[in-house]
C-alpha cells in the first residue's frame, strides 16, 4: 500500500496517475459529461482525429478509439499518445475546457510530436470559439 504525502492528495510526491506530470483520473471525462461534450461542443477535425471542445470550470479530457483502428495493443498505444499530447496542450489553453478526442484512421502513424502539433493547432483555432461559449455546468 502506498503512503499518502498529504499534499493535494499526492502519493509519494506523484499525482493520482503515478507519474510526476501525468494525466490523473480526476481529469478524465466519464459518462454523461463525455456525451454532452460530443453533443454540444465545437468540432474541429484534422487528418488523424476529431476534437470536441466546451468551456468548463475545470479541465477534463476524454479519448475515444474505435476497434476499426486495430487490436487492443494498437488502440492502447494510440490512447497513450493522445493523452500525452492532451497533457502537453492543456498548459497552453487560456481557459479550462472539456476536450474529447476521437481517433480517425491515419492516427496509427502519428507520433507524439505530430499528435501534439495537430492538437495544439486545433485547440488554438478553437480557442476563440471556446471563449464565446457559455460555461458548461456539471
Amino acid at each position: 500500500m502506498r503512503a499518502k504525502n498529504g499534499i493535494n492528495g499526492k502519493v509519494n510526491g506523484r499525482n493520482g496517475s503515478g507519474k510526476l506530470n501525468g494525466f490523473p483520473h480526476t481529469e478524465h471525462l466519464t459518462g454523461m459529461d463525455f456525451l454532452k461534450v460530443m453533443a454540444k461542443g465545437e468540432k474541429r477535425t484534422c487528418h488523424a482525429f476529431h476534437v470536441y471542445l466546451v468551456h468548463a470550470d475545470e479541465f477534463q479530457a476524454g479519448v475515444c478509439v474505435s476497434r476499426k483502428l486495430g487490436g487492443a495493443v494498437m488502440r492502447n498505444r494510440i490512447k497513450r499518445v493522445l493523452r500525452e499530447a492532451i497533457r502537453h496542450v492543456k498548459q497552453d489553453l487560456e481557459r479550462p475546457c472539456h476536450i474529447v478526442v476521437v481517433a480517425r484512421p491515419g492516427v496509427e502513424q502519428l507520433d507524439l510530436e505530430g499528435a501534439r502539433g495537430s492538437l495544439l493547432e486545433l485547440c488554438g483555432g478553437a480557442r476563440q470559439a471556446v471563449l464565446r461559449q457559455p460555461v458548461f455546468a456539471k
